[in-house]
């Protein structure tokens, strides 16, 4: 990558706590602090990969059993995968942030707070964690977000792929849209300076959202719909929409919506990443792998793990992308949203 050499990494989604709540989720088990064959994160592997930040997702929800549920979450991921109820969110909420200052305290991991958290990361050799809560669920007010604020959430997830009483996910059966509630969740983000966020969120919420948002707005794990049609892509008029208003899209690793085959590959992830690079330009671009959050799914054959993003970015480089292309891909993009959203 010319000049640049080993550029730093900004991961927008990966559920390391969830890797404890969900048995490893489909990754070997281990100390986080060593690298385990298999896994797709861990500190070592973020420190060969020169990954600095990483928002590190919060999801408040439980697996269960529910068969119509799984049918429906077919549609999106293209195999069974379990159901997911909100039993108890604001008791699981908070077990994933004991989790995460547990981790801070226990391997020097930064919780990112203010934008100067952030260029600290990016300059220095550590990673950082954005505490980033995976659908609103458990909050049973707007103003809750309030009081996660001063426990150091800095970026939101409207829905999961369900709807909720901000607005419809991607799965609902109705797109309701951004509810009154929505509306004043997002005001809320901004004036907090809280990242919004619509990865699994329905079109039309999604649409809405960023509208009504006054900050730019990502959609930290997401792919192309055009590439691969399925209601947790984003189709050209959200993208458009993100685009105007200065978000971003991490490109995720998630392998059915990557490709419709078994196994993607990597050459398939670039597609999508030099899809959007066509046809919006290169300000849109950032990663979000969903790493320890794919439960199982299958990542792309030759990015399967972290450490190995590196090899993504030298990939796009041999599409023609470049050198400035490619850094904002890793990490500008993702630091412009923080700064102009956290001030």
């Amino acid at each position: 990558m010319g000049a640049l050499g080993v550029l730093p990494v900004v991961d927008l989604h990966e559920d390391v706590s969830g890797y404890f709540f969900y048995h490893g989720g489909g990754s070997p088990l281990g100390d986080f602090a060593e690298d385990v064959v298999g896994r797709e994160a861990d500190l070592p592997k973020y420190r060969r990969g020169n990954v600095r930040v990483v928002f590190a997702s919060m999801f408040p929800g439980v697996e269960t059993f529910r068969p119509s549920e799984s049918g429906a979450l077919r549609e999106l991921y293209g195999r069974w995968v379990p159901a997911v109820g909100y039993r108890v969110p604001q008791a699981v909420l908070w077990e994933h942030i004991s989790v995460y200052y547990k981790l801070s305290e226990a391997y020097g991991i930064g919780i990112v707070e203010r934008f100067e958290d952030f260029e600290k990361c990016l300059a220095g050799g550590g990673v950082c964690f954005v505490l980033h809560l995976e659908g609103a669920e458990a909050l049973d007010e707007p103003y809750d977000l309030v009081l996660l604020r001063r426990l150091g959430l800095r970026s939101l997830g409207l829905t999961w792929n369900y709807t909720n009483r901000y607005g419809a996910g991607c799965a609902a059966r109705k797109d309701v849209g951004l509810t009154a509630e929505g509306e004043e969740l997002v005001r809320l983000a901004n004036r907090l300076g809280v990242v919004v966020d619509v990865a699994h969120a329905s079109k039309r919420t999604a649409l809405e959202a960023i509208e009504v948002s006054r900050k730019p707005v990502i959609a930290s794990h997401a792919n192309v719909r055009k590439l691969v049609d399925r209601p947790r892509n984003l189709d050209d008029e959200v993208l458009e929409a993100l685009h105007r208003k200065g978000g971003v899209v991490g490109v995720s690793a998630i392998g059915p919506l990557v490709s419709s085959r078994a196994r993607p590959s990597l050459e398939e992830l670039v597609q999508h990443f030099t899809y959007i690079y066509e046809t919006f330009g290169p300000d849109l671009l950032a990663i979000g792998t969903d790493f320890l959050g794919l439960l199982g799914l299958p990542a792309p054959e030759g990015f399967e793990s972290i450490d190995k993003v590196q090899a993504l970015l030298q990939a796009l480089a041999g599409r023609g992308l470049s050198d400035r292309d490619i850094a904002k891909i890793a990490y500008e993009n993702a630091g412009r949203v923080l700064r102009e959203t956290m001030g």
